[in-house]
């Protein structure tokens, strides 16, 4: 999925009005896939078919009336807060609200923030401002949002959020001071830029597309500044597992790996290769491993000993090199000699990441695979002062496409990065993983 900002998705849609597209169809195709999503959700979830809509005065509330007309039909239990006066309506919002009313629909007009009041089990959707809000939330929008956020956590209710959480900036991610806490954010078109950097990710809850029905030239004409992997697509990328393989089939994968008090990044790196699906699994250290699992092959070589570990690497499919190596500077002078000479895919990570920040001048294993958090990327790129989430991307993605290596960027999201093409950006995992050796794992996966 192609992911753009607010502003681009905003021009495309103005080209499509320019050349005949409505605004109303648009309205209605949108609203009919909400809609869709929401039912799926609340039937799954088992909570009761009842929904309070707030509603701003542009298009997004007009959404959100469309919704609301579609679900009254269904028998839901709908109640739209109207946030502000019907003359401070756009055109199609204050169509949809006054359709609305004629299928008997109940609006409350909010005068003050003491009047929204949800009940238990009701699903709140957020169709306030959309992608076009930019700024700072003040006064009683903001009064809104921090009721909206706070009664939704008290009483255990989930938000949806009509194409972007309410004061969430859709370009850069940022909010002043806060945004609806979304439990999903249903996106109409294309993902938006601002749900992956600064702030974004924290706001969005899980994402839901639905297509509104913009042709897809127009989507092409967009720049696009990441790619979106969902899990659904995730998952049919996997390859298929020959039920009839060997062990060296499956994989030999090489570590050099472990150091005195370091040796559990090692082992716990060499378990997860073996559990993500390798048939065998060896670890270079200068010492022998202490309490190694059985499975676990260690070779003891002396790191001075650069052409018997070279050996070794040529039997390997893969290799991995960073976990417990230590950050001596004997090191730093082993991967300046050995890394050249490496010619099988290999994953670089934890103390190599220390030493090429350290001298940039390392020759790298073609094609390799970096797994730095964006503290080691600013240590890589020798940033020592807070930058923004959008500059982190733009910078590792110059120091990929000059170095020549892939760079998995942790954290939530986790950001890849290829030398030729666009980022890819995929949300997943949660604060658990912010554990010591939970990177290892992953350079073993």
């Amino acid at each position: 999925m192609k992911v753009i900002t607010a502003k681009d998705m905003a021009e495309i849609e103005a080209l499509a009005y320019k050349d005949g597209a409505s605004d109303e169809t648009f309205m209605l195709n949108a609203a009919k896939g909400i809609s869709k999503v929401l039912i799926d959700l609340i039937d799954n979830k088992k909570l009761p078919p009842s929904v309070n809509i707030i509603a701003g005065k542009g298009n997004n509330a007009g959404d959100g009336y469309v919704v609301a007309k579609h679900l009254l039909k269904k028998k839901y239990n709908i109640k739209v807060y109207q946030l502000f006066p019907i003359d401070e309506m756009s055109k199609l919002c204050k169509k949809k609200h006054d359709e609305f009313i004629k299928e008997n629909g109940k609006v409350i007009f909010i005068k003050n923030v003491d009047d929204i009041d949800f009940e238990k089990d009701t699903f709140i959707l957020d169709a306030i401002v959309g992608t076009g809000f930019k700024g700072k939330l003040t006064g009683f929008l903001l009064d809104v949002v921090q009721k909206i956020n706070k009664q939704a956590k008290n009483l255990n209710l989930k938000i949806g959020s009509i194409d972007i959480p309410s004061a969430l900036n859709g370009n850069t991610g940022k909010v002043d001071p806060i945004a609806i806490n979304a439990y999903i954010t249903i996106y109409l078109g294309l993902a938006k830029y601002g749900f992956f950097i600064n702030d974004g990710p924290n706001y969005i809850g899980n994402l839901i597309y639905v297509d509104f029905g913009l042709d897809e030239k127009y989507k092409k004409l967009a720049k696009q500044k990441l790619e979106y992997m969902d899990k659904v697509n995730l998952k049919n990328m996997l390859p298929k597992i020959d039920k009839k393989r060997h062990k060296y089939e499956a994989g030999f994968v090489l570590g050099i790996a472990g150091s005195k008090g370091m040796f559990g990044a090692a082992k716990l790196a060499a378990l997860a290769a073996y559990r993500s699906g390798s048939g065998i699994v060896k670890i270079i250290s200068k010492d022998e491993i202490p309490s190694a699992f059985y499975e676990l092959v260690n070779f003891v070589i002396d790191f001075e000993k650069i052409e018997d570990i070279l050996l070794e690497c040529l039997k390997a499919d893969s290799i991995f090199i960073g976990p417990g190596l230590s950050r001596d500077k004997k090191i730093e002078d082993f991967l300046f000699k050995i890394l050249p000479k490496i010619n099988k895919k290999t994953v670089l990570d934890a103390d190599v990441l220390f030493h090429l920040s350290n001298n940039l001048k390392m020759i790298l294993p073609k094609d390799s695979i970096l797994t730095p958090h964006k503290n080691e990327m600013k240590r890589l790129l020798h940033i020592d002062k807070p930058i923004d989430d959008d500059e982190l991307i733009e910078k590792t993605q110059k120091f990929s496409q000059d170095k020549n290596v892939y760079i998995v960027l942790k954290g939530y999201p986790t950001t890849i990065f290829h030398p030729k093409k666009d980022p890819l950006t995929i949300l997943g995992g949660d604060p658990g993983l912010a554990t010591a050796g939970t990177g290892d794992v992953l350079t073993g996966m």
